[in-house]
C-alpha cells in the first residue's frame, strides 16, 4: 500500500512537472544583450567597411535588423531608466546622468525585472547598471546580480544558461564597451584616469599608416543652421570634453579617435559571440529570443563632435536586433518602422513572455512586426528628450526644438541628406512641413505629458 501511494504520488508530481515544462516551453527564454555608446552604424552587417563584427552579423543574418530605431534620451542613466520601465525618463524626472528619479510605485511594480519574476522566469542581470536605486538589479527582480561589465561578464551569463531548470530564463547582459571611447581623448592628452587598453590603443593607432584608418565621415562638417544650443551645451571638464575637441582635434586625431572606437566595437562583439555560441552548444537557439540594443550612441566625428547627448543620428540612432529561430524571418532588414527602445523594449518582450503589458504604458509590443505579421498600423514618429530639447523623427523628416538661442530649432529631410547637414527650418518652402512636426511635438506632449517642454516648444496656432 505504501508502495503504491509513493508511485501514486510520484507519478502525480511527474505529470504536474511535465504539465508545467510544456507550459513553460512554449514561452521562450530570453536574452536582452545591451552594449553602451554604440551607434546604428557600428556593425559590419550595416555596411560598415571598418570593423568586423561577426556575432552581431550572425543575429542580423537570422533575425531581424530595425535600421530606424531611436533612444528615448541620448545619456546613459535617462536611456537605461527607459528601458527598465517602458517610460519616457523626463515623466520619471531624469533627462541626464546624476538627477534623482521619482518612481511611482506602479512603474516600480511593473518594472521588467519584477514583470519577469512575477511571470515565473529565472532572473539574472549582469554587467553596467547605472539606474534609478530603486531599480537596481537586487531590488528589481533579479535572482542574481553579477557586476563585470567586460571580460567576465560572458562567463558568468553562460554559467546561469548552463544551469539546470524547470523555467525559462531572463537574461540581461549589459556590456560597457564600446563606452570606453571616452577615455581616447585622456589618452591623447596623456591626461589622470586613463585606462590601459584604450592608452594601448591609441599607441597602435598613432603606428599605423593612413590607409589603415577610417576616413573622416561624409558628414564631419558642422551642420549649417545648426542650433546654438549645441555648441553651448558642450562640455569641457567632462571625460570626453566634447567642446575641446570639437575645436582641437585634427583629421588625424579624428581617424585615430574612429579606429579605436571599431577595436572596441570589435571587443564587445567577441563577447557578445560567447554567449551566442554558448545558446548554440547547449542546444538553445531555438527556443531563445535574443534582443540586442545599446543604451545610445556616440557622434564618432559626424559634425565635429565626440560623445553622446544629442539628436544627430550617430547619438540618438542605436543598432537594434531581433532573433527567434522559427518565429522571426532570417536575414530581415526593417527600414520603415520607426522604434523607440525607451517605451517598446518592455512591452515587446512582456509580450513574449507572456505578460499582461502594463496600462500605463504608451510603447508598444515589436512581436508582430519583427514576425512580418504586422496588425497595427505604423506610427507617424518616435520622440527623444534630452536636457536641452526635444527631437521627433517622423517616416522622412526629423524636428529637433531646444530650450534656448535665437533660432531654437532644426528641421532636416533625411531622404535627401542623412548626414544631416542642412537645417531647413528657416526655408520658406519648408515652413508647412515645420509647422506640420510643431503639431506632431503638440500632439505627442500631451500624450505623454511632457509637461517640461510645454515651457519651450513652439506651436504656431
Amino acid at each position: 500500500m505504501k508502495l503504491s501511494k509513493t508511485l501514486l504520488l510520484t507519478g502525480a508530481w511527474l505529470l504536474a512537472t511535465a504539465l508545467h515544462s510544456s507550459a513553460t516551453d512554449e514561452r521562450p527564454n530570453i536574452v536582452f544583450i545591451i552594449t553602451d555608446q554604440h551607434h546604428a552604424g557600428m556593425m559590419s552587417a550595416a555596411g560598415n567597411p571598418y570593423l568586423e563584427t561577426p556575432a552581431l552579423d550572425s543575429l542580423a543574418n537570422q533575425g531581424v535588423r530595425f535600421t530606424n530605431a531611436y533612444v528615448a534620451n541620448p545619456v546613459c542613466m535617462p536611456s537605461r531608466v527607459s528601458m527598465a520601465t517602458g517610460m519616457m525618463p523626463g515623466r520619471l524626472g531624469v533627462f541626464n546622468n546624476g538627477m534623482k528619479a521619482d518612481i511611482p510605485e506602479h512603474v516600480d511594480e511593473n518594472s521588467l525585472g519584477k514583470l519577469m519574476k512575477r511571470a515565473g522566469y529565472d532572473t539574472f542581470y549582469g554587467g553596467k547598471t547605472h539606474l534609478a536605486p530603486s531599480l537596481e538589479p537586487r531590488k528589481s527582480g533579479y535572482d542574481k546580480f553579477f557586476k563585470n561589465e567586460r571580460d567576465a561578464l560572458p562567463d558568468a551569463c553562460i554559467e546561469f544558461i548552463e544551469t539546470p531548470r524547470e523555467n525559462p530564463f531572463f537574461v540581461v547582459a549589459s556590456f560597457i564597451n564600446p563606452h570606453d571611447i571616452c577615455f581616447a581623448f585622456n589618452a591623447y592628452k596623456y591626461l589622470p584616469r586613463r585606462l590601459p587598453l584604450v592608452d594601448e590603443l591609441y599607441k597602435q593607432a598613432t603606428q599605423l599608416p593612413l590607409d589603415q584608418l577610417p576616413p573622416l565621415p561624409p558628414n564631419h562638417n558642422i551642420q549649417t543652421g545648426e542650433p546654438i544650443a549645441i555648441e553651448s551645451s558642450l562640455k569641457v571638464d567632462a571625460i570626453t570634453p566634447a567642446k575641446i575637441i570639437r575645436k582641437e582635434y585634427d583629421e588625424l586625431q579624428w581617424r585615430y579617435y574612429r579606429w579605436i572606437y571599431c577595436r572596441l566595437t570589435e571587443r564587445v562583439d567577441s563577447h557578445i559571440a560567447k554567449i551566442l555560441d554558448a545558446l548554440k552548444a547547449n542546444q538553445l537557439e531555438e527556443n531563445t529570443l535574443v534582443l540586442f540594443t545599446a543604451d545610445h550612441g556616440d557622434m564618432d566625428a559626424a559634425h565635429g563632435l565626440a560623445s553622446k547627448n544629442h539628436f544627430y543620428e550617430e547619438s540618438s540612432g542605436v543598432p537594434f536586433l531581433m532573433r527567434h529561430n522559427g518565429s522571426i524571418p532570417a536575414g530581415v532588414v526593417n527600414d520603415t518602422h520607426l522604434i523607440s527602445t525607451g517605451i517598446d523594449i518592455l512591452p515587446t518582450l512582456c509580450d513574449y513572455a507572456g505578460i499582461e503589458i502594463p496600462s500605463h504604458l504608451i510603447g508598444r509590443s515589436l512581436r508582430q512586426i519583427a514576425e512580418g505579421k504586422e496588425l497595427q498600423e505604423s506610427r507617424q514618429y518616435v520622440v527623444s528628450e534630452n536636457d536641452i530639447g526635444r527631437m521627433l523623427r517622423s517616416d522622412r523628416y526629423k524636428y529637433c526644438v531646444y530650450i534656448e538661442g535665437n533660432q531654437r530649432e532644426s528641421l532636416v529631410d533625411l531622404q535627401k541628406d542623412p548626414g544631416e547637414l542642412n537645417n531647413l527650418a528657416t526655408h520658406p518652402e519648408y515652413q508647412g512641413i515645420l509647422y506640420s512636426h510643431q503639431t506632431y511635438m503638440q500632439e505627442w506632449i500631451e500624450q505623454s505629458n511632457d509637461q517640461e517642454a510645454n515651457s519651450f516648444a513652439i506651436i504656431r496656432n
